[in-house]
């Protein structure tokens, strides 16, 4: 994958791996919500995990459309851009890496 070097060091494209990653733990709390939900609680563990993926989701999209609005013209195509954002969010980089 041959990830431009600009996005590694924009804050816009970090801000949308790091609330995609929030979005994960969102996901994981709805699921979690629904399981409460279907045992005869309340839906507030629901409520607060869709509240937060939809937040999460929205900031990540909005980080990813400034982040490819900032890259030099022959930009990557929203599905490579989507696969680079991925890869992000799943991998940890080391402090050494990054330099």
């Amino acid at each position: 994958m041959d990830e431009p070097t600009e996005l590694q060091y924009d804050g816009y494209w970090r801000t949308a791996v790091w609330a995609l990653r929030v979005g994960f733990i969102a996901l994981a709390v709805v699921i979690a919500g629904l399981i409460v939900m279907w045992s005869g609680s309340t839906p507030w563990v629901l409520a607060v995990g869709e509240i937060s993926w939809l937040t999460a989701a929205f900031v990540a999209l909005a980080g990813f459309l400034w982040a490819r609005h900032l890259l030099p013209t022959p930009r990557p195509g929203f599905w490579s851009m989507r696969f680079m954002l991925i890869h992000d969010t799943v991998r940890a980089r080391s402090s050494a890496q990054r330099s």
